[in-house]
């Protein structure tokens, strides 16, 4: 059994995405990026919940895709393990940039998971 190299990219940019969507939308998160004192608006709250959540199932979708559902699940609970390292270490050293972060890794991710649909 090989993984697919495009479903990893995939499958470890949406997971990255998704956790710093998600993570966006923790109050002490927001004031780090933005200033103490700063709290996220309600909607700005759920809007990044619902596309962290996406995100991360848009990963299982990569992962499930190639390697079906026997071993995609497995193999998607250690590039969540990966996503989430990676997202610490981001607002650990530069919460500035994670907005950055997530929009680049997303598009990482549409831009492989495309490509893996379209040529495969």
């Amino acid at each position: 059994m090989s993984v697919e190299p495009a479903a990893s990219v995939a499958g470890l940019a949406f997971a990255v995405g998704g956790f710093t969507w998600l993570a966006q939308a923790i109050e002490r998160h927001h004031a780090d990026m933005f200033g103490r004192g700063s709290a996220p608006s309600p909607a700005r709250v759920a809007r990044l919940r619902v596309l962290g959540t996406l995100a991360l199932l848009a990963a299982l979708a990569a992962c499930v895709f190639a390697e079906g559902w026997a071993f995609g699940v497995i193999y998607w609970t250690g590039l969540l393990t990966i996503g989430a390292l990676t997202a610490i270490g981001a607002f650990t050293w530069a919460p500035r940039a994670t907005p950055r972060l997530a929009r680049v890794a997303i598009g990482i991710g549409v831009t492989t998971a495309l490509a893996l649909i379209c040529f495969q």
